[in-house]
């Protein structure tokens, strides 16, 4: 079986927003930000074809995906759809300020899962996630997921935590419960050197104290899904994280820039890291320096080796980690969480 996924950034690193914590402004500096172009969206999709996929899985991000324009979106999945006659599954990452009607009719149409960012209520996300002048976007974040609601379109909530949204953490679930969102992805901040962090004291915390929202909604009947807590608990079932950032080493996927470049991972669209173009011949095999890019996921630090929850952390992603990609920087957060949740997370597993 040869499963093909594909990130692909139609917009690069172009955005309709100004947030504090991006980490992909600095990764895409210096390159030529565009929407991508016909020429390389055929050529895209004409190297997919000639790799001839088992099932194809498309996620699309940015920057701003949308910024693409629907047109983009419609052409491509048409074009898929012609050339490719596999199964094909959909996603996107998108901020949600330019979903509408006919955006939403489309990811209808065509079963798009959608991740909706925003970090919680006004202050919480005007905290990082503003506009390009400065301006609170709730409102309008707020309005586009209604817009999906009342499409039927299915969507996540993306929320990113560092010290502050961290100690914010009740707060934010409870407004998202208010809103009726069942589906969340809490994501851990990315340090870029813009003056956020996220401590291991206060990501320890966070992971405890949603741990505990969650697990006292869940036993009275009012289940919420947040992916880190779903992941754990299969784990414990003996099945595989869906989340590759929980799988313990890399897995060979490819991103894909808008001006063809190709990239191993979202957290490593480096000038380093490039392996190529779709202009290439032959670009989603395993070369050697995305081979080695994999390969560098396996090293294990020795006190991992010994643990007892290595099993549950595997290392964690490989993003965070230190000593040459062996040992992750939110140990200490693991294990203490590990040892505060696992218990009550096994006593579901059982019951499960």
């Amino acid at each position: 079986m040869k499963n093909l996924v594909l990130l692909v950034k139609p917009a690069a690193g172009l955005c309709n927003m100004n947030c504090r914590y991006c980490f992909y402004r600095s990764a895409s500096e210096g390159r030529e930000n565009r929407i991508m172009s016909e020429s390389t969206s055929d050529a895209l999709i004409q190297r997919v074809k000639e790799f001839s996929p088992s099932s194809l899985s498309v996620m699309f991000q940015g920057g701003e995906p949308t910024l693409a324009g629907l047109d983009f979106f419609e052409r491509f999945t048409e074009k898929i759809k012609a050339e490719i006659p596999v199964p094909v599954s959909y996603s996107m990452q998108t901020n949600g300020l330019l979903v509408d009607d006919s955006f939403a009719r489309f990811f209808k149409k065509n079963s798009f899962l959608l991740g909706v960012s925003l970090d919680g209520g006004k202050k919480t996300n005007d905290r990082y996630r503003l506009d390009k002048n400065g301006g609170g976007v709730v409102p309008l974040v707020l309005n586009s997921l209604s817009i999906l609601k009342k499409h039927g379109v299915d969507f996540n909530i993306l929320s990113v935590i560092d010290d502050e949204n961290a100690a914010d953490i009740e707060s934010t679930f409870n407004y998202f419960k208010k809103h009726k969102f069942g589906f969340l992805q809490f994501i851990p901040y990315v340090d870029e050197g813009c003056g956020i962090s996220l401590s291991r004291e206060k990501y320890e915390f966070f992971l405890k104290k949603s741990f505990d929202l969650w697990y006292d909604d869940f036993i009275n009947g009012n289940y919420i899904s947040i992916r880190h807590i779903d992941n754990y608990i299969n784990i414990l079932l003996g099945r595989q994280p869906e989340n590759c950032a929980m799988c313990g080493t890399c897995g060979h996927y490819f991103v894909i820039e808008a001006d063809g470049g190709i990239y191993p991972c979202d957290f490593f669209c480096r000038n380093e890291s490039r392996l190529g173009s779709v202009f290439d011949n032959d670009p989603f095999s395993l070369h050697e320096k995305h081979r080695a890019f994999i390969e560098e996921s396996y090293l294990i630090h020795k006190n991992c080796k010994s643990c007892k929850y290595y099993n549950l952390c595997r290392g964690g992603c490989k993003r965070d980690r230190i000593n040459g990609f062996s040992h992750n920087k939110y140990c200490d957060a693991y294990f203490g969480f590990f040892e505060y949740a696992v218990p009550r997370m096994a006593e579901i597993a059982r019951n499960l």
